[in-house]
């Protein structure tokens, strides 16, 4: 109950993402009703209380359905209660061979505990229903394979007592006579039954909820049942309780429950409280593919398009201009005979114009080129003087968010980091994740820390740097480069670091 509150108490206090994934490893512990269900030939049963640990793994293939397995370890107890005699005839006295006599064992308040170790097997049919992004309901029906390992009878009190009767002199009653095994004995006797016992199987199921803790951890709170509809017993067995040496009636051997004919089949019955710590993560691969498909299918869609639409306003273009050839040819047609030489002079100045035109179309585009290779080389000389310095590139966030807030002139050398980056693929930056004081400290370092440096990572991907070219840590707000006393000195503080590797 310890454990139960204090998970319910840390699950009210974190900020959780997801309830729901593809794979979830974890242990599992709990307990309750555990114990073996027999019926005794002469006495009375009351089961007992046991515990459950194992550890387990879930997949699930869609939203609501999956599949588990694991290994579990289990301790039942229960109790058999007698108070019966037990009568063996056709004995002999020792002393007196020819003396037969009957003894008599009388059970009183005879109070005998067994318990079992079992390592179980399950496998599961698993059904899942998410209510929200933190709370999903999880069940399941299997089967569970179980090997007993180890077993125990222990004597808990109460006392049996032994008597002879010799008809041959007159129903003579011995009780008091020890060494000849006549005596009430008070037994702490306890023997190992696990040789005895084989592998069995169960019905199982269980129902609880998971609740995340954040984005892969998460606490399982339910219930659990399991029903051995296997005989842990071996074969049946034919000795009595009380085994008496029919050649010394002082030897007597106490063979318990499971060991003699009291009881021929005993069944495990697991039922109780479940709570299990697992960790979960999705099918990186399958959304991947998803994601692949899904971008292949638009750009398939999108160059479908932007064909059609090109070939239309081809087809198009080309009607126009036949029309307009046409209506020229006529006309040129028409005034060709009067207008000879003046076409043939305009024609040629045309042509002399165009040429003129096509030139100076040329040395623009040359003069743009060499513009834009000069300014790209300025930028990457830019950036390589800031790698080779040691210097880093900062980038500045608001206050409890992961947004970039560039200012004045970060946006603009970031770009120009992205720029060289995406033309240089051996390039290796470190992206270093800041916060100022505002909030929980371990926060700031394992979330928000990082988030702003994935923030960061995030969009220089977008620019076309490939994402294994970025490493991404965060420092949180142990590195300040200003006083987090005034809010200049915050704002300064919330920043993202490029530093070249």
């Amino acid at each position: 109950m310890i454990v139960l509150f204090a998970a319910a108490a840390l699950t009210l206090s974190v900020s959780a993402q997801q309830a729901a994934h593809d794979n979830y490893v974890g242990v599992n512990f709990g307990g309750g009703l555990n114990t073996m269900l027999y019926k005794p030939a002469n006495g009375q049963q009351k089961v007992g209380m046991g515990f459950d640990a194992g550890i387990h793994y879930a997949r699930f293939f869609n939203q609501w359905a999956g599949l588990g397995v694991g290994l579990q370890y289990s301790w039942a107890n229960a109790y058999a209660t007698y108070n019966w005699n037990e009568v063996t005839t056709g004995l002999t006295h020792p002393s007196n061979p020819n003396t037969p006599y009957t003894l008599t064992t009388g059970f009183s308040n005879f109070v005998e505990r067994q318990n079992v170790g079992v390592l179980s097997i399950p496998v599961e049919a698993l059904f899942r229903k998410s209510f929200n992004d933190r709370v999903a309901l999880i069940g399941g029906v299997g089967l569970s394979l179980d090997l007993p390992i180890h077993g125990a009878y222990i004597a808990k009190g109460g006392s049996y007592s032994t008597t002879g009767v010799f008809p041959a002199i007159g129903s003579y009653v011995i009780s008091d006579m020890p060494e000849h095994g006549f005596s009430t004995y008070t037994t702490t006797q306890n023997a190992k039954f696990n040789n005895r016992a084989k592998v069995g199987g169960s019905l199982i199921a269980d129902l609880g909820a998971r609740i995340a803790l954040d984005d892969n951890w998460g606490l399982y709170v339910g219930v659990s049942f399991g029903y051995g509809f296997t005989n842990l017993l071996g074969a049946a067995k034919t000795d009595e309780m009380i085994m008496v040496n029919t050649a010394d009636a002082s030897k007597i051997d106490y063979r318990g429950t499971f060991d003699s004919n009291e009881t021929a089949k005993v069944n495990l019955l697991r039922c109780g409280l479940k709570i299990a710590i697992d960790f979960g993560w999705p099918n990186t691969k399958k959304q991947a593919e998803a994601e692949r498909l899904a971008r292949e299918e638009a750009e398939r869609l999108a160059a479908e398009q932007a064909a059609a639409k090109a070939a239309a306003e081809k087809a198009e273009a080309d009607r126009l201009a036949a029309e307009q050839a046409a209506a020229q040819a006529e006309a040129d047609r028409i005034a060709a005979e009067q207008e000879a030489a003046r076409a043939a002079a305009i024609a040629d100045a045309e042509r002399q114009a165009r040429e003129d035109a096509e030139a100076q179309a040329e040395a623009e585009r040359r003069a743009r080129e060499e513009a834009e290779a000069k300014a790209h080389a300025e930028r990457v000389a830019r950036i390589n003087a800031i790698k080779a310095s040691g210097e880093s590139v900062t980038v500045h966030f608001e206050t409890g968010g992961a947004d970039l807030q560039f200012k004045a002139g970060e946006q603009t050398i970031v770009d120009e980091v992205c720029e060289v980056m995406a033309e240089d693929a051996t390039m290796r930056i470190v992206i270093i994740g800041h916060t100022d004081n505002t909030g929980d400290a371990e926060q700031n370092l394992r979330v928000w820390g990082k988030k702003r440096a994935e923030a960061l990572k995030a969009y220089m991907v977008g620019k076309g740097v490939k994402p294994e070219q970025i490493r991404c840590e965060s420092k949180g707000q142990n590195e300040p480069v200003a006083d987090n006393a005034t809010r200049e000195g915050r704002a300064q503080n919330r920043r993202a670091n490029i530093r070249f590797e």
